[in-house]
C-alpha cells in the first residue's frame, strides 16, 4: 500500500542518497537519519562483530561501534540482550547467513546484520520510542492531509512498509561498500609485518575506550619491544633485521587471541589492544607472548628453508609493559604512556620481563610490579 508515493517517494530519495555515500560510516549515517525522518526510528546502535577465535566463548566476540548523529542509543542491558541474540544466530547460520544479510527482532529491537569482510558483520540496532513513532504519524498526517483519526494500524503498517524498503536498499549498498573498504584497508596496513599501523592503532583506542566506558568493561594495552635488536641488525644484517619483524608479527599474533588487536608501532615496537581483557588475563596473554617470542628460533636472511643443517637462526627476547583500562587511565594517551614506561622498567629490570602498570590509591606515585625473568624489586616511578 503505497499512498501515492508515501513509501516509494522516501525510499527513491534513500537510495539516492546510499548511491552517493563514498564511504561506509557515511552510508550508515544517511541510513540512520532516514529512518529517523521517515519511519519514527530514534534508537540506534550500529555495531562491528568479529567471529571469536579457536575455542572462544561468544561473551567476548570483538565490537566496534559506530554512532549516528543525533539518535540515542540503547541502554546496555538492550543491547547486550540483543548482542547475544545476534552472535547466537551468526552461530546457528555457522557464520554465513545466507545472502550475507540477516534480519530479525528482539524485545522490540529490530537488528539487521550485513557480511563484511573476513569473519566481520555490521550490526544496527533500532527500535522506535512511543514519542518518536507519534512525532512520527503526526508528521505523515499533516503532509499527506490525511484525517487526524487515522487507523493507528494503517500508519504502522506503511511505517513497516517504509522500514523494509530501508533496509533492503541499506543492506545491499552496504555489501557493496565492503568491497571498497577493502582496499581502504590497506592504509591501516603495516607494510614490512602486515600488522595494523599505528593510525590503525589510534582508531581502534578510540573505539574500546568508548565502548569500554559505556558498558563498564575492561581491556589491556601492551607494549612489547624487541631486546637488542640493533646487535641482531648489526650481526646478521638489516634484511635480517626486517625478516626477523615479520617473523614476530606472526608469533606475536599467534600467541593472543583472535578478537585482539596487535599493531606495530614502529621499528622493533608492537602495542597489543587486548579486549575485555582484565589485569590477570593481560598478564597471562603477556607471559605467554614473552615465552613463545623467547623459545622462537628466527630465521636469518641467509638460512635456508627446510635444510636444517644449513639453517642461521637467532634468538631474541622482548621486554613487555601492560596498562588497563580503567584501573590505570582514562584516555588512550595515558594508556599507551604507561604502557611504554612498564616496558622500559622491564628493560631496566633485566629485560626478557612483563611489567604490570599498578595505581597506588590515595598516593602521588605509581608503583611497577614485575613479572618473568629475574625477581627483582620493583621500581617506582614519580608521576
Amino acid at each position: 500500500m503505497d499512498f501515492d508515493g508515501t513509501i516509494t517517494g522516501p525510499a527513491s530519495e534513500l537510495a539516492a542518497a546510499l548511491t552517493q555515500s563514498s564511504r561506509l560510516s557515511e552510508l550508515i549515517r544517511n541510513f540512520g537519519e532516514h529512518l529517523m525522518r521517515e519511519s519514527g526510528v530514534d534508537v540506534f546502535d550500529v555495531w562491528w562483530f568479529q567471529k571469536p577465535g579457536r575455542g572462544v566463548k561468544s561473551e567476548i566476540w570483538a565490537r566496534g561501534e559506530f554512532r549516528i548523529p543525533g539518535a540515542r542509543g540503547l541502554d546496555a542491558s538492550e543491547i547486550l540482550l540483543a548482542s547475544k541474540t545476534v552472535e547466537s544466530e551468526l552461530e546457528d547460520h555457522q557464520f554465513n547467513p545466507s545472502g550475507d544479510i540477516l534480519t530479525g527482532e528482539v524485545t522490540g529491537i529490530h537488528y539487521v546484520v550485513v557480511k563484511g569482510t573476513g569473519s566481520r558483520w555490521l550490526v544496527v540496532f533500532m527500535r522506535e520510542s512511543v514519542h518518536a513513532f507519534k512525532a512520527w504519524q503526526a508528521r505523515w498526517i499533516a503532509k499527506r492531509g490525511r484525517e487526524a483519526n487515522i487507523p493507528e494500524a494503517l500508519a504502522i503498517e506503511i511505517r513497516e512498509g517504509m522500514l523494509a524498503l530501508a533496509i533492503g536498499s541499506f543492506s545491499g549498498h552496504a555489501r557493496r561498500q565492503f568491497e571498497l573498504e577493502d582496499a581502504r584497508t590497506e592504509l591501516y596496513r603495516d607494510a614490512l609485518t602486515g600488522l595494523y599501523n599505528s593510525r590503525y592503532l589510534e582508531l581502534a583506542l578510540d573505539m574500546e575506550v568508548r565502548r569500554a566506558s559505556r558498558f563498564g568493561t575492561k581491556f589491556c594495552v601492551l607494549f612489547v619491544d624487541v631486546d637488542a635488536f640493533k646487535a641482531v641488525n648489526d650481526s646478521h644484517g638489516h634484511l635480517s633485521g626486517s625478516s626477523m619483524l615479520t617473523q614476530m608479527g606472526v608469533v606475536i599474533k599467534d600467541a593472543v587471541r583472535e578478537v585482539d588487536v596487535v599493531a606495530r608501532y614502529g621499528g622493533d615496537e608492537f602495542v597489543l589492544v587486548l579486549l575485555g581483557a582484565d589485569v590477570d588475563t593481560g598478564r597471562t596473554i603477556a607471559e605467554r607472548v614473552r615465552e613463545r617470542v623467547a623459545a622462537h628460533r628466527f630465521r636469518t636472511e641467509t638460512g635456508k628453508e627446510g635444510a636444517k643443517d644449513c639453517e642461521e637462526t637467532v634468538q631474541v627476547t622482548v621486554s613487555i609493559g601492560l596498562a588497563a583500562f580503567p584501573e590505570n587511565a582514562r584516555t588512550k594517551e595515558q594508556l599507551l604512556r604507561m604502557a611504554d614506561e612498564t616496558m622500559y622498567s622491564s628493560k631496566r629490570s633485566g629485560k626478557n620481563r612483563v611489567t604490570v602498570y599498578e595505581a597506588v590509591p590515595e598516593a602521588d606515585h605509581i608503583q611497577l610490579s614485575g613479572e618473568g625473568n629475574g625477581g627483582q624489586d620493583p621500581d617506582e616511578i614519580t608521576v
